[in-house]
């Protein structure tokens, strides 16, 4: 064993002390190397992350909007139906077709993108992706509606008989014979009236709800620091 021992030490002094200052400074050179590759690695998994956090920010706001504005119509829809019903009840109007005007400035659809969605569904708040997952949908449903009642409303009064209109009140009047087309035609006007206030209702509720789970989601996840008030 000590025979081997004194050939390592007698190989040692004969390599030098160039050998051993190059050996070392190989091993510091690897290890600057070795340091420099991991900072450059962090940095660069740094720079992912920003990148995939800005990215989730920038749908966030996205939906942010679209889901204000959806909130912001139904909000609309809502209160024009509520002024015409309480106008029926001032005037003791049964019907409410004969007092639930068309809307002059219908929505335009709104439709939300599937990188919005995903970036909700990542962030693992089952209440808040199912509260917002169907409301554009649901949103873009009722325009047509409006349009179709717009449309059958307007159609009512050419084809009745003896007008009468009081311009200050605002009010027209006709004959309707009964069990004729016309009659079935009001009917028709009035049941869509009636699912347009149901609508509305479920629809705002809906969308109300949406908004106070989502604000508060993206604000704590993405830090987003944004505030919504209800005017």
């Amino acid at each position: 064993m000590s025979d081997i021992f004194t050939a390592i030490k007698d190989l040692c002094t004969s390599l030098g002390s160039e050998f051993w200052s190059a050996l070392a400074g190989a091993i510091v050179g690897g290890l600057i190397a070795l340091l420099i590759q991991r900072q450059e690695q962090r940095a660069s998994r740094k720079e992912r992350e920003d990148d995939r956090k800005m990215e989730a920010k920038s749908h966030a706001y996205s939906l942010l909007f679209k889901t204000i504005s959806i909130h912001s119509s139904l909000k609309h829809i809502k209160a024009h139906i509520e002024e015409c019903l309480e106008l029926a009840k001032q005037k003791n109007i049964a019907s409410i077709s004969a007092v639930l005007l068309p809307i002059a400035n219908l929505p335009t659809p709104v439709e939300f993108a599937p990188a919005e969605m995903a970036m909700l569904l990542s962030l693992k708040d089952d209440d808040t992706f199912n509260s917002l997952v169907s409301l554009d949908k649901i949103h873009n449903s009722i325009i047509p509606v409006w349009s179709l009642y717009e449309a059958k409303r307007a159609a009512i009064p050419t084809q009745g008989g003896n007008h009468i209109f009081d311009k200050t009140e605002g009010r027209g009047e006709f004959d309707v014979e009964r069990g004729s087309h016309l009659e079935a035609a009001i009917f028709e006007l009035e049941m869509i009236a009636k699912e347009l206030v149901r609508r509305a209702e479920q629809d705002f509720a809906d969308a109300d709800l949406a908004m106070k789970r989502l604000v508060p989601l993206l604000n704590d996840r993405l830090k987003l620091g944004v505030g919504v008030t209800d005017k």
